[in-house]
């Protein structure tokens, strides 16, 4: 029996490293984009190769709705500089620049997305988020500064005039979220400015480096799931993760385990069913903002 604890206990930190993904996505399912179009291929050149898994189930989706290649099997991943392509199982396919690659069946439906609305949707400056339209409600905006696809180096500067434009909105930023390559390039640029560079543990339990304003020291995190070349400012005040409770096996009758079952009768199989209902939500957008276009170092 411990090594089947030992895999229920992976399932759900596996089930957690997913949900950290989706919560920097835009519910659409997108682990990430094809990057450029191709015809009879199995290796995919993406926008960002690091969040595939080897053995996981994907499906390749023309936006909104359409699936163009369905159940292929991740056999490879190139991380390889310049490279960033994903290997797929089964016979060669087409793909168009633009698509996006989700697991089996958590791309975007006629009826709507089935992943979290994240960062990517929340900490925008255009599109309807929770059906709300900055068309029509100017204000439902996050801050964003862009640099129009061109990266360009990250600097204190950038990062104070994005404090500042959240604040004269009424909103103070409580933490910055960023991967580990904009990490690098905050802490080269301390360690060029000042003498000494420390990780500190804040409020909340966030560990990380500090960025100092006139209203206070922010924390600035690194996650290894977070996009490539952005920094997110958010206001966690503002910020809610709805649920009911914690990931949990699904128990309605005693037991978690379910025997198999169909038309031809019983099987000496089972299977349990890991659940959490969620949604991530803001009340007040205009309190978050956004750098992106960052050199990573």
């Amino acid at each position: 029996m411990p090594r089947l604890d030992n895999e229920i206990e992976g399932l759900k930190n596996d089930f957690k490293k997913d949900l950290n993904r989706q919560i920097y996505g835009d519910g659409t399912g997108a682990i990430s984009a094809v990057k450029t179009t191709s015809t009879g291929v199995n290796i995919v050149p993406v926008v960002d190769a690091r969040l595939f898994q080897i053995g996981e189930v994907v499906d390749i989706i023309t936006l909104p709705t359409t699936v163009a290649v369905s159940a292929r099997t991740v056999t490879a991943v190139d991380l390889t500089s310049g490279a960033n392509t994903v290997t797929l199982s089964g016979a060669t396919f087409n793909v168009t620049a633009g698509q996006i690659i989700t697991r089996t069946g958590s791309g975007p439906s006629a009826s709507g997305n089935r992943e979290i609305t994240g960062f990517a949707a929340i900490v925008a400056n255009s599109g309807s988020l929770y059906n709300i339209d900055p068309a029509s409600e100017p204000e439902w905006t996050a801050e964003v500064s862009s640099n129009g696809g061109t990266a360009r180096a990250l600097s204190e500067g950038l990062m104070i005039q994005m404090a500042d434009r959240i604040r004269t909105r009424g909103g103070k930023t409580t933490v910055i979220f960023q991967s580990l390559g904009v990490r690098r390039s905050y802490f080269n640029l301390l360690s060029h400015q000042r003498q000494v560079v420390n990780q500190q543990e804040f409020t909340g339990g966030f560990k990380g480096l500090a960025f100092t304003t006139d209203n206070g020291e922010i924390p600035v995190i690194a996650d290894v799931d977070a996009p490539l070349g952005k920094q997110y400012f958010v206001n966690e005040e503002a910020m809610t993760f709805y649920r009911d409770q914690e990931a949990h096996w699904l128990d309605r009758d005693g037991s978690m385990w379910k025997q198999v079952r169909d038309n031809s009768g019983d099987y000496d199989a089972y299977y349990a069913r890991l659940v959490e209902y969620h949604e991530l939500g803001t009340d007040r957008r205009n309190t978050h903002g956004l750098i992106s276009d960052i050199i990573e170092s």
